[in-house]
């Protein structure tokens, strides 16, 4: 008996299957993905299930650490370099890193003779595959280690900002809280939030984000609640060839965690006079 031919996916089933892999992994395995779109679905599939494969083979897969993988670099202790040198050395060695596919993210705030620090101290002893398939990353956070829950807050108000004062930014997924609540505290529609912002926008032919001051001025004992006061400076332009228009507003935003990931800040209220 002949055998059947399976049916061939069409882009769109495929598109939709690469992301889910994507998003399986990075949940199981950690790590994240270089982004190429030029790479088309049926050839981004296959270079998927390579990377799926090489991970569940993991338990028979070499460990090696950070520091054996990057070549065993010299290095000196953190207290023997001046601030130009740290600047210098942390440089060398994030790119040695990224040369072999392992990233670390980490706030500017932090500083970064703390960050060579951890690099030279801690993240040099974990333990990452020997080998690498390439486009995948091996991402390490510093707040993983080192939480720094009022950054995180900033980080989530940036980003709520940036959407309400670029013209063409849009909402990230999980950004606002599915429990919005007015200036009052009470419940509001977060379709309505998004409506009234994008009613402010629809104003301006162009809207750009100039300058921000951000003070978070509440961090709830449970570690759960948060409030940032933002001082906003923003440019308009209310039609095509006029001048912009420089303006100042204050917005207060809550924050709680919760979404998809309850250990991340999401907003919940923001008061403003502009909308």
């Amino acid at each position: 008996m002949a055998k059947k031919k399976r049916k061939e996916k069409d882009p769109e089933e495929l598109s939709t299957e690469n992301e889910l892999m994507k998003l399986k992994m990075m949940a199981e395995f950690g790590g994240k993905f270089v982004d190429n779109e030029n790479i088309p679905p049926e050839l981004e599939n296959l270079f998927l299930k390579q990377i799926l494969n090489f991970h569940r083979k993991s338990d028979r897969t070499k460990l090696t650490t950070v520091f054996q993988l990057i070549g065993e670099p010299e290095y000196d202790h953190v207290n023997d370099l001046s601030e130009k040198e740290i600047t210098k050395e942390l440089a060398r060695l994030l790119k040695m890193m990224r040369k072999k596919g392992i990233d670390l993210d980490f706030y500017p705030e932090t500083g970064e003779r703390e960050i060579y620090r951890f690099v030279v101290e801690e993240l040099f002893k974990e333990e990452v595959p020997e080998g690498r398939v390439k486009g995948w990353i091996n991402e390490f956070t510093y707040e993983d280690y080192y939480p720094n829950p009022e950054a995180d807050a900033k980080y989530i108000t940036e980003l709520c900002l940036e959407f309400v004062f670029e013209k063409d930014a849009f909402l990230l997924p999980d950004l606002l809280s599915d429990d919005m609540k007015d200036h009052l505290g009470l419940t509001v529609d977060t379709e309505d939030v998004i409506d009234a912002i994008e009613e402010f926008k629809q104003q301006f032919n162009q809207l750009k984000l100039a300058d921000l001051n951000m003070k978070v001025t509440e961090l709830g004992a449970d570690g759960h609640t948060a409030r940032v006061v933002a001082d906003v400076e923003y440019k308009t332009q209310f039609e095509k060839g006029k001048k912009f228009k420089t303006e100042t507003a204050r917005l207060e935003i809550g924050l709680t965690k919760g979404g998809d990931e309850a250990d991340w800040w999401v907003v919940n209220q923001i008061i403003s006079d502009l909308f």
